[in-house]
């Protein structure tokens, strides 16, 4: 069997997945026209990340008039490709469906996607360090 986060956007023809995507264009800021020769864990973490990997925006429901895929329980779900969907998503974040069972398909979505790895400036503490180290070096020799 295929993994759903692996097919590719345009290749998708089931109707609760594209409905999905649909919702998700709502939400996000993030078309998939862009991501039809692209696998759908690409164009979910773009709905994450619209802007890049600089700056991550939560998947919310507070603006959108109706999204009610989306605003699903995940343990409510019926069997069926989201559901398959929702696993694999919970897989990936390391963890069983039954974790997410009391949660909404957003907020799975949101803890499920991978997070990229922010670079801290380094504190002056730090940034002395540095300097003395690198002044210890330079008089070595």
């Amino acid at each position: 069997m295929n993994s759903l986060l692996q097919t590719k956007v345009g290749d998708i023809r089931d109707g609760e997945i594209l409905a999905l995507i649909d919702e998700l264009e709502q939400v996000c800021r993030v078309g998939s026209r862009d991501f039809v020769n692209l696998p759908l864990a690409l164009f979910l973490t773009q709905c994450v990340y619209p802007d890049g990997p600089a700056k991550r925006v939560p998947i919310t429901t507070k603006y959108t008039p109706s999204a009610p895929l989306l605003e699903s329980r995940v343990g409510k779900l019926p069997e069926g490709p989201l559901r398959v969907l929702c696993d694999e998503l919970a897989l990936f974040a390391g963890e069983a469906l039954e974790f997410f069972h009391s949660r909404k398909v957003y907020v799975l979505l949101n803890q499920a996607l991978p997070k990229h790895a922010t670079v801290k400036a380094p504190g002056a503490r730090q940034t002395r360090w540095e300097a003395v180290v690198h002044r210890r070096r330079s008089n070595r020799g």
